[in-house]
């Protein structure tokens, strides 16, 4: 294994720090924020971010929605500033930004625009002296560990920490509108913990399943390899569907498509081929049921399912042609589930980059970054919307 996967297999291992002494310090911080704002004037939140902050929000929906009985909705970062927050923002919004850097422009821009709307505005960033962060009142601050690399990896530990961020937001709140007792406050944070114990198994069952499995059918010297990744998700892992299809493109420049479980049929349906390789995210849920009926759609078009799901999940294991278990935890809680299910993406992503000799975000010509960041950090910010 190269240096560079030796540092993304120890960011994916260490993500259970987030789970106990992370969430310690991450529910501290969404405490202060509430204890200072008036939580029974909130009636509506958004979140907003571009790329995997985004997706953080798209997860924690449902999570949001169960714990704090508030109208809640994830959205990019251009679409919120510039659509949303003129005409549904107000006093009464609670919008939190995500950005790790804390210098993405359009993510700057949302926080600006709903700070002029009055709402309630927190900056989640893993940088507290960035642009976010100043020009936000409150702030979570995500703490990174630096795993000595001098290289530029796809984020894993980060997509982590900014989603522990949003749960601990998340029942803290709940707790202080009244909407969760104490004891269910408690017994969420004490389910974490047991969620933690799930990580360090599952990465070590999923990173030799996916090793073999890149070697069959990823690897050029295959005579039929893959051309094309479907992912797919549903509910809070919706997000996480789109997380992986965005962490093929970084890891390895390879083309991957995400879509919802039950739209694939209205539309990737009819391109499945032998070649296409459709990832189904199918925890435990209310949308299982529709996830099993895909795979029969699948088998129709001669493609390949690779379905990630409960370990003791005997039923779905069966559907599969490859089966990529989630160990260490029973019936999941599906609000949870992107916390764990996220972990195999990222294990997929590193062996991707690895068995097609792959720099990430294809950085090994300057050029090439120097042109993303300048688009991502420098594009004109504007606040008359």
């Amino acid at each position: 294994m190269s240096t560079a996967m030796e540092l993304m297999f120890e960011e994916i291992k260490a993500q259970g720090q987030l789970f106990l002494s992370g969430r310690e310090k991450l529910t501290a911080q969404c405490r202060e924020i509430l204890d200072s704002i008036d939580v029974n004037g909130i009636n509506k939140i958004f979140i907003a971010g571009c790329g995997d902050s985004f997706y953080c929000g798209v997860n924690a929906r449902d999570l949001f929605l169960k714990y704090t009985g508030i109208h809640t909705e994830a959205w990019q970062a251009l679409e919120f500033s510039r659509y949303v927050c003129p005409y549904e923002v107000d006093e009464h919004s609670l919008v939190i930004c995500i950005s790790n850097s804390g210098k993405v422009s359009r993510t700057i821009e949302s926080a600006m625009c709903a700070g002029k709307k009055n709402a309630v505005v927190v900056a989640y960033t893993g940088n507290r002296e960035g642009p976010l962060a100043k020009a936000c009142r409150y702030h979570v601050v995500t703490e990174v560990p630096k795993f000595n690399r001098d290289c530029v990896l796809p984020g894993t530990y980060t997509y982590t920490a900014s989603m522990m961020s949003l749960v601990c937001m998340a029942i803290s709140l709940g707790q202080r509108r009244g909407y969760i007792t104490e004891e269910q406050e408690k017994d969420a944070y004490d389910y974490l913990c047991e969620l933690e114990k799930a990580i360090v198994p599952t990465v070590e069952a999923d990173d030799r399943i996916i090793e073999k499995y890149m070697a069959a059918y990823v690897s050029p010297a295959v005579p039929e390899p893959v051309k094309l990744f479907h992912f797919l998700g549903a509910g809070p892992n919706w997000g996480t569907a789109q997380y992986a299809a965005e962490k093929m493109l970084e890891s390895a420049a390879f083309d991957a498509v995400c879509q919802g479980t039950e739209e694939w049929a209205h539309t990737q349906y009819f391109t499945t081929r032998r070649t296409t390789h459709t990832v189904i995210l199918a925890p435990r849920g209310r949308s299982r049921d529709r996830a099993m009926e895909i795979t029969e759609a699948i088998t129709v078009m001669d493609g390949k399912k690779i379905i990630i799901g409960e370990d003791a999940d005997a039923e779905l294991r069966r559907k599969a042609d490859i089966f990529i278990p989630i160990c260490g935890a029973k019936n999941i809680r599906e609000e949870f589930s992107p916390l764990l299910y996220m972990i195999p993406i990222g294990l997929f992503s590193m062996h991707l980059s690895r068995v097609l000799n792959a720099q990430a975000f294809s950085f090994d010509r300057p050029w090439v970054q120097e042109e993303n960041l300048r688009q991502i950090w420098e594009s004109r910010i504007s606040t008359d919307m």
